[in-house]
């Protein structure tokens, strides 16, 4: 049994590996402000909930310092294990950017997740839709060769929410045409509308500089905007959790 945790910015995923078989998935809010003690009692409540035996292993994905610390210390007193933190040298990848430290372990996670799927070029482009949305561009064997960073959708409906006297905090689901009759369908035609556009334009340009690849769309957003944009291949939510197995197999 492998718990395999990924620390994003807004939301944390549990998932719990018999083999290879995901037979639990959480996701839970990132809160920076959680102590260790409250994360002994989450973790003991959730696996109770899905009557799971404890893990063998641990291993974490973090972008959130102060939650990675508080999170590892309650796993290994609540179970009795080491968890391992996954660092770019544990990936196994080769990070081919200016500075292979500015590389999130996010990214490199999802880019060994990547790596599980066949491609017929042995390139994958992998989209990331969270708080940011990330484009990262992967070789077989095991080659990162960088990306893009934007906002993500959510984050972006936040801002105009918060900044603006009287545009409203909306679903992010797609609207019934682009040319929207209210404010609501308005905001949804920008932002998601928007983000499938935003996203296909990219697509298209790492294709024009790096030749054809497999596509991977994963992260929340991904399921919304899997019929709106006709580059996705593979829309695989548990890509995060899928490289923290192959890391840990050895794999990476």
């Amino acid at each position: 049994m492998l718990l395999a945790i990924d620390i994003g910015n807004t939301s944390t995923v549990l998932g719990v590996f018999s083999g290879e078989d995901l037979v639990a998935h959480f996701r839970i809010h990132t809160d920076r402000m959680r102590m260790e003690s409250e994360y002994r009692v989450m973790l003991r409540n959730l696996f109770a909930l899905e009557n799971l035996p404890p893990p063998k292993a641990a291993l974490l994905s973090s972008v959130v310092p102060p939650v990675e610390r508080e999170m590892k210390e309650a796993i290994e007193r609540l179970f009795g294990i080491r968890a391992q933190v996954v660092d770019a040298e544990a990936t196994g990848l080769e990070i081919v950017i200016d500075n292979p430290r500015e590389a999130g372990t996010d990214r490199l996670v999802n880019a060994v997740g990547a790596l599980g799927y066949p491609s017929p070029t042995g390139r994958y482009i992998v989209v990331d839709f969270g708080t940011a949305t990330t484009f990262d561009l992967v070789e077989a064997p095991n080659r990162y060769l960088g990306g893009a960073i934007t906002i993500g959708p959510q984050t972006a409906a936040d801002a105009l929410a918060a900044r603006t006297a009287k545009l409203p905090r909306i679903d992010l689901v797609p609207p019934a045409q682009v040319v929207g009759k209210n404010t609501l369908d308005a905001l949804r035609s920008g932002l998601v509308l928007g983000y499938a556009a935003l996203v296909e334009g990219m697509v298209r340009r790492f294709k024009e500089e790096a030749g054809e690849a497999l596509v991977i769309a994963t992260g929340g957003f991904a399921a919304t905007l899997k019929d709106l944009c006709p580059s996705f291949d593979v829309v695989d939510e548990d890509l995060t959790l899928k490289g923290l197995l192959r890391i840990h197999k050895g794999q990476g």
